[in-house]
């Protein structure tokens, strides 16, 4: 088999090696099966030297995930793998991105991305019994962030140990968050903080952002409650080890996402608002709320 280019040659050997029934649906997109205990149908696409990744198993359209439990699962998904949705029927499907630099680096991603599939295929059937970050293909223990991207034109300034921050190229954005672990490199910007937030602003929010990250590369939205407050926004998942270049793409998507996400997100914390919304994208609950208020 002839390939246009080497990216494309290295992502069809590491699909060959680690997945079944790949055939060739078009020009730089592979449809294939992963087995770890259970099958799950994956459509890989080759794009601007990143590999996506789409898993749509059936249990996605008659799980009993909330969008509210599957913002906040993303926080500490693994394998660089999100739950997001798909704006049409707004059913649950679960992507990765990952940049194709050379063969052995491609095999150590997928094989981590794999085991964020399953770990996301456990939650969607699963939601409640699935509440800690999943079994990780292991590939190395941390990383020196400051000495990593010494040559990169981010600048980065040290908050404590093992956490940094850095501006985004996106105006009025706050700082971004780096933090390094053994487990995960985890870039983050939040832009909705509250600790009185509407249930049907929560709703909303969580569909806005879980529909956006649908079309964005690497960013994912995430949820989290601590000290009494709600917090979510967009974060990217790297590997503990990451390259120089998948921390500088990390950033660039999550200043791309902030400027197309941000100020949406916090209108939504308007109850006015986040009930037109949710009307808009025809949810069975929103007619709930509008009952209530016209009580």
């Amino acid at each position: 088999m002839r390939f246009p280019n080497e990216a494309a040659e290295t992502a069809f050997r590491v699909l060959n090696k680690c997945t079944h029934e790949m055939t060739l649906e078009r020009p730089w997109r592979w449809r294939c099966v992963v087995q770890n205990g259970t099958r799950l149908p994956v459509a890989a696409t080759l794009d601007d030297s990143f590999l996506h990744l789409d898993c749509r198993p059936d249990v996605a359209r008659k799980t009993a995930c909330t969008n509210e439990q599957a913002i906040m699962s993303n926080r500490t998904l693994g394998g660089g793998v999100k739950l997001a949705l798909n704006g049409a029927d707004i059913a649950f499907h679960m992507t990765a991105d990952i940049l194709v630099r050379d063969e052995k680096q491609l095999l150590e991603r997928f094989r981590w991305a794999l085991d964020g599939l399953h770990y996301g295929y456990g939650l969607l059937k699963h939601p409640t019994s699935h509440d800690g970050p999943a079994k990780e293909h292991h590939i190395g223990g941390g990383t020196n962030l400051l000495e990593l991207m010494r040559d990169s034109h981010w600048r980065l300034t040290e908050r404590g140990p093992n956490e940094f921050s850095t501006e985004l190229e996106s105006q009025s954005s706050p700082l971004a968050r780096l933090r390094a672990s053994n487990r995960e490199v985890a870039l983050t910007t939040a832009f909705v903080r509250a600790t009185t937030v509407p249930d049907c602003s929560r709703k909303a929010i969580a569909l806005f952002l879980l529909t956006a990250s649908s079309s964005l590369r690497l960013v994912r939205a995430f949820g989290s409650e601590a000290d009494g407050a709600w917090t979510c926004g967009l974060m990217v998942s790297l590997p503990a080890v990451p390259a120089m270049e998948e921390i500088e793409h990390g950033l660039a998507a999550l200043s791309i996402a902030h400027r197309m996400c941000a100020r949406e997100a916090v209108l939504l914390l308007d109850e006015a608002a986040a009930l037109s919304y949710l009307a808009a994208r025809n949810l069975p609950t929103c007619n709930y709320h509008f009952q209530e208020q016209e009580i």
